[in-house]
């Protein structure tokens, strides 16, 4: 399957590299591209949605570089009637949103956000992806509501699992922004990098997690997302279970 066209991808903002097990998406000036001023959303997630099909069988990192712009005078929160695409949406075309983005959590993939610079609506996409490396300057916002949205692309069940409902509700109704040291410190992301050590940050956690076996890796993935819907019982027989599929890659069954 063939990957979406270069034309496509910078319609939407977007440059791919596929390097053997590793894909890179770029998503340049963020901040201008959720906001519609570059792309709607319906473009930008038609686009993720054709990365998604066609990447090939042996990837199993993906790297999603959210690059934001310098921060805005004033206030930090986008114009209440810049149009972002959403505007007539329907069930359907909001499901197809959703969905867009749900292959970056994949069993059998890893994704990495890396966000620099101030990144409106950044944590959209962030939120996306297993794991979080924030730059020292970023800079990340959920102002959907000032433009009568509510969080989008399955935000609001990740942001609750990683920062607790308090603050869920205080990022989706505020607008507030959140800087790299803050989000670090309450769970919201991972690692946190200065500009000239952001680049191997990315690169030694991208490198132990293709370091890991992937059949293992895969198993223990799919537990961890789906540890919060199981009863304990249940969890512990899904793990004894995804313990019996590995032993059998290396030992196989009489």
């Amino acid at each position: 399957m063939s990957v979406p066209a270069a034309a496509d991808l910078a319609a939407a903002g977007l440059v791919l590299t596929i390097d053997g097990p590793r894909v890179t998406i770029a998503v340049d000036r963020q901040d201008r591209v959720i906001a519609g001023v570059t792309a709607g959303a319906s473009v930008l997630s038609a686009a993720f949605a054709d990365i998604g099909r066609s990447l090939p069988g042996n990837v199993r990192l993906v790297v999603l570089r959210v690059v934001g712009g310098p921060p805005p005078s004033g206030h930090p929160r986008v114009d209440p009637g810049v149009h972002d695409g959403l505007d007539g949406a329907d069930e359907d075309l909001l499901t197809e949103w959703q969905a867009a983005f749900g292959w970056l959590s994949r069993p059998d993939l890893f994704s990495i956000a890396v966000v620099s610079g101030y990144a409106v609506d950044g944590l959209h996409l962030a939120l996306a992806c297993d794991l979080r490396v924030l730059c020292d300057d970023a800079y990340l916002t959920l102002t959907g509501i000032h433009r009568g949205r509510i969080p989008a692309f399955g935000v609001s069940h990740a942001l609750v699992d990683l920062v607790g409902y308090g603050r869920a509700l205080d990022l989706c109704v505020t607008g507030r922004g959140v800087r790299a040291p803050e989000a670090v410190a309450f769970g919201l992301a991972d690692r946190v990098a200065a500009p000239a050590d952001l680049g191997r940050a990315v690169e030694d956690l991208a490198a132990a997690l293709l370091a890991a076996p992937r059949e293992p890796a895969i198993e223990v993935k799919a537990l961890l997302l789906r540890s919060r819907e199981r009863s304990r019982p249940d969890q512990q027989r899904a793990e004894r279970d995804a313990q019996l599929r590995c032993s059998w890659e290396t030992e196989p069954p009489a």
